[in-house]
């Protein structure tokens, strides 16, 4: 799964992948570790990081978790990636450059909202899909330029599948 953390004014890639029961793969932008986690307390966890143990205490407050590790604290906003390239969320996390816009579940496409040179302002309806008896519009992450539309309305589509390139 991946997310979006900011931390202070730098933001980061995270994707954790479940190896084993306790046993987790977690790339940074990118840099891999293997974390073994296990939960202590109702808030407390035990991590073991590159042969490092660690004890962390964990609040969280929506997409907001303050984290106290060997006394620091750290106040990080993290959400779902699927969330921001959907437009669903605000709160300074910005994407920036070429976008990929996809869609996170199976679907179809209901309509085309955009064609391909239009100008969108980000949360901008771009193409509305039908999941699970439902319509979604997906909204431009960005404010740009549509590069490329990749669908086209009354096509299936797989989950992941990219529908705009928005720069």
């Amino acid at each position: 799964m991946a997310f979006i953390a900011k931390l202070g004014d730098r933001t980061y890639t995270v994707e954790i992948e479940e190896m084993d029961r306790s046993l987790y793969r977690v790339a940074v932008d990118g840099e891999e570790f293997l974390v073994d986690g296990k939960k202590i307390g109702f808030t407390s966890y035990s991590l073991i990081v590159d042969n490092r143990s660690f004890e962390v205490d964990v609040d969280i407050s929506e997409d907001e978790y303050r984290i106290l590790v060997d006394g620091r604290s750290y106040h990080i906003h993290l959400v779902d990636e699927r969330r921001v390239r959907l437009g669903g969320v605000q709160a300074g996390i910005q994407l920036q450059g070429r976008q990929e816009v996809s869609v996170p579940m199976p679907g179809r496409v209901i309509a085309v909202l955009v064609g391909e040179g239009d100008k969108v302002e980000k949360g901008q309806g771009l193409v509305i899909v039908e999941a699970m008896k439902m319509e979604n519009e997906v909204r431009s992450p960005i404010p740009g330029e549509v590069k490329e539309v990749k669908v086209k309305g009354g096509e299936y589509l797989e989950a992941g599948a990219v529908l705009v390139v928005v720069e």
